[in-house]
C-alpha cells in the first residue's frame, strides 16, 4: 500500500524535525558551532580519534537533513 502525498509530507516534516534536534544536540556535545555546519560537513578528526564515530554520525545526519530540504 502506497503512502498518500499527505503522509509523505508529514513523514518528511517529522524526520526533518528529529534530525534538526538531534544534530543540534550532537553539535553541542561535540563542541561544534551548530550555526556553521551544513549538509557538506566533513569529519574533522582522524579515524583513530575517540570522537570519529560521533562526527560521522553528525555528518550523516546533516546529509540526510540536507536531502530533506
Amino acid at each position: 500500500m502506497a503512502l498518500t502525498a499527505e503522509q509523505v509530507t508529514a513523514a518528511k516534516a517529522e524526520a526533518k524535525e528529529f534530525l534538526e534536534y538531534s544534530s543540534q544536540v550532537l553539535c553541542h556535545t561535540l563542541g561544534v558551532d551548530p550555526t556553521t555546519v551544513t549538509a557538506s560537513y566533513t569529519n574533522p578528526v582522524a579515524v583513530d580519534d575517540a570522537f570519529y564515530e560521533a562526527h560521522e554520525c553528525l555528518r550523516i545526519q546533516l546529509a540526510a537533513l540536507g536531502a530533506l530540504a
